[in-house]
């Protein structure tokens, strides 16, 4: 068979989880005997352009290539100037920002049943969290953000923080209001709880900032938000700036899942269009060569989300076309009409994860095949490798365990929730410590027990992965969760979020490795572990059996070979 793959960017320097991907499947395509075609643009490097937009940079000369015996085509990219993208972002974001008004307090609530009362939440109304020079997390609101509070509480929050211009700053609850005062520059508003109708406070900013050269509307900056209950040998309680909805959306799964699906069929067609628009590629040469590709293509696979690759090629193309979307299905960013029609329209979707094919595409009228992405066997350490010399040469003594994640250090990977529950089994004097390795993407301080090693080499990953004793990845946002599989290769006992359908649907707990939810449930899984190394190695055989047969790269190539034989039939 021959395929014809279209994906927004191809390069041996553009390495990221998407690319990887499609380019191990392939390569293995290749490997037996069938024939590959790309299909891509010129553009190499993105840039942010306010919250929704995109700005692409030309990388590569337009035209023929080959590379690894696959010919290579690019199209040049459309640019727009820069402030028609700003614009258009603005505008985007300010319907956006409506569309979270008309949002009832009962679906807030709805997405507080899934915590456990205890935590302080960012619900809707706040921009993404800015790190500043010193390293603590800062907020900007819209003209009104609303902010949970910790079941029962009673006592005083005081929030503080800086308002570019003055004006009305009110907080409410159920229809009272708590407080309010005029504000300009730094402030502190103090809250008295009482008794209170509900868990969800509203902030509300008479006077909005909304700055020309920003997408954003913004209200206050806000430093930080304390609870303080009556009794002051309590400890006061720090909202966690970097947290916000999406970590309560994750927990409560299908609930969220469909919140976000009914508004993205609720927004008007032209709303998907700017979105695809304003995140590009902007490729019309690509896309009108589509409508009429080589005869001798059987199939096409379209490839990247949140990009807008997936609904034009289904648009454009008169050719069976196979949609590879990475889609995370807790990520608002992926809600758009245009993506939702995109997948309905291809034959199949290479679905990540059995759990994504059966619970989440199937449900809603899209096609799935589970599929997954494919892992690589484990590479070679020097002989005279010895984990003992490997943890001298990052501090770490030789009889400390080392827990390891491989993430991108922000907050939706949550890896200090990791970091914490190491930090808790070392206040029971055992011997562990945390070692994180990903880009640095938050530039948050890690605690004193954590080596943060950044971005390394594919070499100072395997000796990594060779050395630790348990693997723990905690992040909500996965479309599979590659690295768990990746560990097990090397025979070692996982840990997943629960909340995270895709990842912790690929463990059989208690047999291959165990889920977690919060600190304490990690802590405890991470010492059953580490004070049963039996059970631990039998834990990491087992995922290593499963790992070799269903998710290894060939695995992953067969599967899709077979889906496409059942189409044909």
């Amino acid at each position: 068979m021959k395929f014809l793959f279209v994906t927004y960017r191809w390069g041996q320097e553009l390495i990221g989880g998407a690319e990887i991907h499609h380019r191990r499947l392939i390569d293995d395509l290749v490997a037996l005997g069938h024939s590959v075609e790309i299909w891509t643009t010129t553009g190499s490097k993105i840039a942010p352009v306010g919250h929704w937009g995109v700005r692409w940079e030309e990388g590569y000369p337009a035209g023929f290539m080959m590379e690894n015996d696959v010919a290579v085509t690019r199209f040049p990219l459309a640019q727009p100037a820069e402030w028609r993208l700003k614009a258009a972002a603005k505008f985007l974001q300010r319907r956006i920002e409506a569309e979270w008004a008309d949002i009832k307090e009962e679906f807030l609530d709805q997405l507080l049943a899934a915590s456990d009362g205890t935590d302080v939440e960012l619900l809707d109304g706040w921009h993404h969290a800015e790190i500043q020079p010193n390293r603590e997390t800062w907020r900007w609101s819209w003209k009104r953000a609303r902010v949970s509070v910790p079941e029962g509480f009673r006592g005083t929050v005081w929030i503080n923080g800086i308002a570019p211009k003055s004006g009305r700053l009110s907080v409410h609850c159920g229809g009272r209001t708590l407080a309010e005062a005029q504000v300009h520059d730094h402030f502190s508003l103090t809250v008295p709880i009482d008794e209170l109708p509900s868990r969800i406070l509203e902030m509300r900013i008479g006077n909005p900032f909304q700055p020309i050269r920003d997408h954003r509307t913004l209200g206050v900056l806000v430093k930080e938000i304390l609870f303080r209950p009556p009794d002051e040998s309590t400890p006061m309680q720090r909202a966690d700036l970097a947290n916000d909805y999406r970590a309560l959306g994750r927990r409560n799964g299908k609930t969220w899942w469909d919140h976000l699906w009914n508004a993205a069929t609720r927004r008007p067609p032209w709303m998907s269009r700017l979105f695809d628009w304003l995140r590009g590629p902007r490729c019309p040469e690509l896309w009108n060569a589509l409508g009429t590709p080589p005869e001798d293509v059987d199939y096409v696979i379209a490839a990247n989300l949140p990009w807008a690759v997936i609904p034009n090629v289904s648009q454009a193309c008169p050719l069976p076309v196979l949609s590879m979307a990475l889609w995370h299905m807790d990520d608002d960013y992926y809600y758009w009409s245009g993506y939702i029609d995109g997948l309905r329209a291809s034959r199949f979707v290479l679905a990540n994860t059995e759990f994504s094919a059966r619970e989440f595409f199937t449900p809603r009228g899209i096609r799935a095949e589970f599929v997954g992405p494919g892992v690589p066997m484990p590479g070679r350490v020097a002989a005279d490798f010895s984990s003992a010399s490997w943890k001298e040469s990052h501090g770490i003594a030789s009889d400390e365990a080392v827990v390891l994640t491989i993430c991108r250090k922000s907050a939706e990977k949550r890896y200090q929730l990791v970091s914490d529950a190491v930090g808790k089994l070392r206040q029971q004097d055992r011997l562990v410590r945390h070692v994180l390795i990903g880009p640095d993407a938050d530039r948050r301080e890690v605690s004193d027990h954590v080596v943060y090693l950044g971005r390394v080499s594919d070499d100072e990953i395997e000796q990594a992965y060779r050395a630790c004793d348990v693997f723990a990845l905690m992040s909500e946002s996965e479309s599979f969760g590659m690295v768990l599989a990746e560990a097990w290769l090397r025979g070692k006992p996982v840990i997943a979020n629960e909340f995270c359908g895709p990842a912790a649907s690929l463990i059989a707990p208690g047999e291959d490795g165990l889920v977690a939810r919060d600190e304490t449930t990690l802590a405890d899984a991470i010492a059953l572990l580490l004070d049963n190394s039996e059970r631990a190695k039998t834990m990491g055989e087992a995922g290593r059996k499963k790992a070799e047969e269903r998710f290894v790269q060939r695995a992953a190539t067969e599967r899709l070979l077979a889906a496409i034989d059942d189409l044909r039939r």
